[in-house]
């Protein structure tokens, strides 16, 4: 009895231990396969996680064959460079998408990263399909003209596409917004920050953009006929919004068609007149004398566009007489960049005139070549009449030809009185108003502005750079600068020239140049030095609401001169610093140091 409750014992550990073994192999057998799943999951996620990786990064190397098919004006090879980003990017969603992915969401390492993808990928896609394909036949049709007019309904549908993409936009930047960028893997941060920049320029682009974009039916006559007077201006001979306005033509437009309806030349107007031809505000008469008023190349001396409009007008009405709505002006160097978009024109010399050949050609080497006035005039003339009649006939690029006259507008080169209170409140305060902020608040602008006093042409040999920066003082902000003036004229060139770059007042050698510095809305001058000393103050006092005083620097040959101002404001919502100059003939480096905000 004994033996067998003993055997029935073993018998029963036996099994208890057999169930032991079959528990034990069992849970190695269920840990074997769920690391051998977990295996093959980490070598499939693996496998997405590098190729969505290339995906994203051969989407990205689409960008820059896009937009050099873009400003090539090649429909069919943009459209395929969008048609490949967007298989890339679609690729990369599947890959997310996958769900494998969905099983490693909750991984606090993973999870982010992977809805950062998906957000990235679903707006590089959004922005392909609702934005950049439909919109691409619309510029390259509506803002290229056609036997000289423009498609003023295809500019209306781009229209109405800017105006719907625009909420669009603005999801996706508050999607971008809610990324943890704290949470994501160096490489997918990288790719986020790189659609915030491009989110950044996107998002005013189509703000200014569909506003710009509403007012150019109109403007181009859709609505009835419309004049505009465009004058040019040489800066060889500075003036504050840029030189001389030598050149003067009449544009008729009407349903998008732009014709040259008339022609005029400074010396078509009536000048060393003994009264200014309309009345003048005292306060730029302080600074710059009645001769604004009185001698039409002068107009253009107080840096206030608006003003100086008038001015033109009133010269045109008496001397030409036909009505005119707006007012534009370019001067060469917009010119040049106008014609890096058109390519070579020809002109009626000969001469091509191309993006580098313009403004040594326009404001140089025509002295040299013509002493009669009105022969330079004449050449000036053709020159802007035919790079008009290249735009209106459609010659080169349209996207081209946007970049150039945005960076001629933003540089000061390109400007317009409109018609429309609608047209003056989209650019206004802009540069291409010609007139600076009448406050503080978006920034603090400066303004830095050159006139020649030489009676001559040789601005053209005269080179600017300045520094200005803002520091908080005990009551406000104290503005700082230095505006550096170069003479490029060496000896030998000056003893080559012509009496009509040279002028009647100063010898071959010598540059004179009337500076205006202009402080802050409200604020005042504190000193203003030259070479180091107390400057010689030609004139000073309030204008545009700030205040500003003028000196003079006398360049000789290969030499520079050196202004140092200051000024200070209480202004207690100074925006930002900036600095509004004069478009000389070359490019004005300017360093700002904004230590107030």
């Amino acid at each position: 009895m004994s033996e067998l409750r003993d055997r029935s014992v073993r018998v029963r550990a036996e099994g208890r231990r057999a169930r032991r073994r079959r528990i034990i192999w069992t849970i190695v057998l269920v840990i074997l396969v769920v690391l051998a799943a977990l295996a093959l999951l980490a070598g499939k996620l693996a496998s997405s996680a590098l190729s969505t990786r290339d995906h994203v990064a051969a989407a990205m190397d689409r960008v820059a064959p896009l937009t050099a098919a873009v400003t090539a004006g090649d429909a069919a090879a943009a459209d395929a460079e969008l048609s490949a980003m967007e298989a890339r990017l679609g690729a990369a969603q599947d890959e997310v998408d996958d769900w494998t992915w969905s099983m490693v969401d909750w991984v606090p390492s993973v999870g982010p990263n992977v809805d950062a993808i998906r957000v990235a990928t679903s707006t590089g896609r959004s922005l392909i399909a609702d934005l950049a394909r439909p919109a691409m036949p619309l510029v390259l049709s509506g803002l290229r003209p056609s036997d000289g007019a423009f498609d003023v309904e295809a500019i209306r549908q781009l229209t109405a596409l800017v105006e719907t993409a625009g909420p669009v936009v603005e999801q996706h930047s508050r999607d971008l917004a809610d990324i943890d960028r704290a949470a994501l893997l160096g490489p997918v941060q990288d790719g986020i920050a790189g659609l915030d920049s491009m989110m950044a320029t996107v998002t005013p682009v189509l703000e200014d953009g569909g506003r710009l974009l509403g007012l150019l039916p109109a403007a181009l006559g859709a609505d009835g006929p419309r004049d505009y007077l465009l004058m040019f201006q040489g800066n060889s001979e500075a003036r504050s919004l840029g030189g001389n306005p030598a050149v003067f033509l009449q544009l008729h437009v009407e349903g998008g068609k732009i014709t040259i309806a008339g022609f005029a030349n400074s010396s078509d107007f009536h000048s060393d007149r003994p009264k200014p031809i309309i009345d003048l505000d005292p306060e730029a008469v302080a600074i710059f004398g009645d001769k604004i008023g009185r001698w039409s190349p002068d107009v253009t001396m107080p840096p206030d566009f608006p003003s100086s409009a008038e001015l033109v007008r009133a010269f045109w009405a008496e001397s030409v007489g036909t009505p005119v709505d707006g007012v534009l002006s370019v001067d060469p160097v917009a010119l040049s960049y106008i014609l890096s978009a058109t390519g070579p024109i020809e002109l009626a010399t000969g001469d091509m005139l191309n993006a580098e050949k313009a403004v040594p050609l326009l404001l140089n080497e025509v002295y040299f070549r013509y002493e009669d006035p009105m022969v330079q005039n004449a050449f000036f003339a053709d020159a802007t009449a035919r790079v008009f009649e290249a735009l209106t006939a459609g010659q080169g690029n349209p996207v081209a030809l946007i970049g150039a006259l945005q960076r001629a507008g933003d540089e000061g080169r390109l400007l317009y009185v409109p018609v429309s209170e609608e047209e003056a409140a989209v650019i206004d305060g802009t540069r291409m108003s010609g007139s600076m902020p009448d406050d503080n608040v978006d920034e603090t602008v400066l303004g830095v502005y050159a006139n020649d006093n030489t009676g001559s042409k040789k601005s053209y040999y005269l080179d600017m750079a300045i520094d200005a920066s803002c520091d908080a003082g005990e009551t406000g902000s104290v503005y700082r600068g230095s505006v550096g003036l170069t003479s490029t004229l060496s000896p030998e060139t000056a003893a080559t020239l012509p009496y009509y770059i040279t002028g009647p007042y100063f010898e071959p050698p010598l540059i004179s140049t009337y500076v205006v510095l202009y402080g802050p809305v409200g604020g005042t001058l504190d000193s203003v030095d030259l070479d180091g000393v107390p400057a010689t103050i030609l004139s000073q006092g309030t204008h545009l609401g700030r205040p500003a005083v003028k000196v003079e620097v006398l360049n000789d040959t290969l030499s520079t001169h050196v202004v140092d101002f200051s000024f200070s404001s209480t202004d207690p919502e100074s925006g930002p610093l900036s600095l509004w100059h004069t478009p000389m003939t070359r490019d004005t480096p300017v360093e700002l140091t904004d230590s107030c905000r």
